[in-house]
């Protein structure tokens, strides 16, 4: 067995050099926050994984992904919805809006190709009913820009 070698003092004391001869000692350190750019203190050492992986002020900071999706936005309706307003473009309903692909290709999902509207009138697009809406998809179309 060890014979208690790991618990004595000079044995710590040891240790705790060879630590930071390696990764520098124990210090507080100042960094800026990549989320809110606020200045905060990371006790630690130098050179090490943790130091680099102290990116955040706090778990607010850490958890907070809006610049990262609208960046990285893959899905239709985010899409959509950070590029328009969250309404009918008809009659302005709000409370459910649902995403119309106008040249129907749902792989296309250019801000520009998608457009809300409420649930009434997007089931009139793909109804008999579609010419009573077109005016207002075209209409839109013309101010936000053609399908690309």
């Amino acid at each position: 067995m060890n014979h208690g070698k790991y618990q004595t003092k000079s044995y710590k004391q040891a240790q705790k050099e060879k630590y930071d001869r390696m990764f520098g000692p124990v210090e507080k350190h100042k960094k800026l926050c990549v989320c809110c750019g606020n200045s905060f203190v990371y006790v630690g050492r130098l050179k090490t994984k943790g130091y680099e992986a102290a990116k955040f002020c706090n778990r607010s900071c850490a958890n907070n992904r809006k610049v990262w999706w609208k960046s990285n936005a893959i899905h239709y309706k985010t899409i959509a919805l950070q590029n328009h307003e969250h309404k009918c473009i008809i009659c302005g309903f709000d409370k459910i809006v649902a995403i119309h692909h106008i040249d129907e290709n749902k792989k296309n999902n250019l801000p520009s190709n998608l457009i809300p509207l409420c649930p009434n009138h997007h089931e009139m697009v793909h109804s008999k009913y579609r010419s009573e809406v077109q005016p207002f998809i075209d209409e839109w179309q013309k101010q936000f820009g053609d399908v690309s």
